[in-house]
């Protein structure tokens, strides 16, 4: 949609939630007719955009009913949850076996027969939730409550829906950089995972207030700096993948030696990683990512 920065926060509100709600049931759409693992992901993505959207902008409807949507949507999310890991796994445990050759992957092909064998229960039970779910009940629900933000005399507590979408985005931009910012310094230590795990989430929080509100942004710098934030998302995706799979091999009832050939590639991948985190703090530091956003708006 196309917004000014002076346009009234119930209008800014309304289109871009909008926006994101029609991310969100057209991936939902193809989801449910192809079960494919890259549909999948982009369904859980637009879900979480979507809530990321929904929680920015709570403030400026009913509680009771925009909460109905909030979890709702969270459902769609929590539901694909178990295939999409599935599916992590079994791309990791596939590609082990082609980096370990013959002598080491003919072992590991027992855990991706039984990894298939989960993915596949798991996508039924995907089918039938989602089918429970009903995309076009939750659809009218979602028009029906977006559509109607606090106009007149909105409660103690509620935003002004006539303050300057400008003025609310640059708020809602900083309540997201903040905790980023406060995690970097735990995160850059290399045993620190919790706060390296903590720091993803963070950022892929940032990432999604950033894309509900880029219609605000100029198009050309917005892009570059989205670019930094994700590849963020991205390196610290793979430690905390990383992290996840040193405790499966430890589940998989491996042999000794294959736990620890597979353990090894773990270790080096993810130092590389880590080694990525740390160049790209160092070349293009929160701080200037923040600073670039908020000359966007």
């Amino acid at each position: 949609m196309l917004l000014m920065k002076k346009t009234p926060l119930w209008i800014a509100a309304k289109g871009l939630l909008a926006e994101r709600g029609a991310d969100f049931f057209r991936c939902w759409e193809k989801t449910a007719s192809t079960f494919d693992p890259e549909d999948i992901h982009d369904l859980r993505v637009a879900s979480r955009r979507l809530r990321e959207g929904i929680s920015l902008f709570a403030q400026c409807y009913p509680e009771a009913r925009i909460n109905a949507v909030r979890k709702s949507v969270k459902k769609v999310t929590d539901a694909l949850g178990e295939l999409r890991n599935l599916d992590e796994g079994l791309a990791f445990f596939r590609q082990a076996a082609a980096e370990m050759g013959e002598e080491h992957g003919r072992e590991l092909s027992g855990c991706i027969t039984l990894y298939e064998a989960d993915r596949e229960g798991a996508g039924k039970k995907l089918k039938r939730d989602l089918k429970k779910m009903r995309a076009t009940s939750l659809r009218k629900l979602f028009v029906r409550i977006v559509h109607a933000p606090y106009l007149f005399d909105p409660p103690p507590g509620a935003t002004d829906p006539f303050l300057p979408i400008e003025d609310f985005a640059r708020e809602g931009i900083e309540l997201r950089l903040a905790p980023v910012l406060a995690l970097v310094p735990a995160a850059r230590r290399p045993g620190e995972a919790a706060a390296q795990h903590s720091l993803r989430i963070a950022v892929k929080r940032f990432r999604y207030r950033m894309e509900v509100l880029s219609p605000l942004m100029h198009e050309e710098g917005y892009r570059q700096v989205h670019g930094h934030v994700k590849e963020y998302q991205e390196i610290l995706g793979r430690i905390h993948d990383l992290d996840v799979f040193s405790g499966l091999i430890r589940e998989a009832v491996l042999s000794e030696t294959e736990e620890q050939a597979l353990g090894g590639i773990i270790a080096k991948k993810r130092e590389k990683s880590f080694v990525e985190f740390l160049d790209k703090l160092d070349t293009i530091p929160f701080e200037a990512i923040g600073a670039t956003v908020r000359s966007l708006m």
